[in-house]
């Protein structure tokens, strides 16, 4: 498995690069309080939604803390073979710690 960390993740933001943000959390944490730019699909709906996953792209997974997105980065890469794929270590919880306490996580 491959980890990005929070500043790693706001350099890629901030730089503008080419990537897909995928918060795998519930839908309604997601509305409450999620990373710009972040693209909602449930884990328990990726088997449903796998279209929407950029594989040819890097690709950024995150959960509340890390822990259920490597199970994320399991399935992902045996059904897409993602080649560019990270979980974003200590997910939302760390970044909201780590860049943005104003985050209501």
């Amino acid at each position: 498995m491959k980890f990005i960390t929070p500043a790693q993740l706001k350099a890629m933001i901030d730089s503008k690069e080419d990537f897909q943000l995928i918060d795998t959390r519930e839908a309604d944490k997601f509305d409450h309080c999620h990373i710009e730019g972040a693209l909602s699909i449930p884990q328990l709906d990726l088997p449903y939604k796998l279209d929407l996953v950029q594989k040819l792209n890097k690709v950024v997974i995150y959960c509340i803390y890390g822990i259920k997105s490597e199970q994320v980065f399991i399935y992902l890469k045996d059904k897409l073979k993602i080649k560019d794929l990270y979980i974003l270590e200590g997910g939302i919880y760390q970044y909201a710690s780590d860049i943005d306490p104003s985050m209501d996580v």
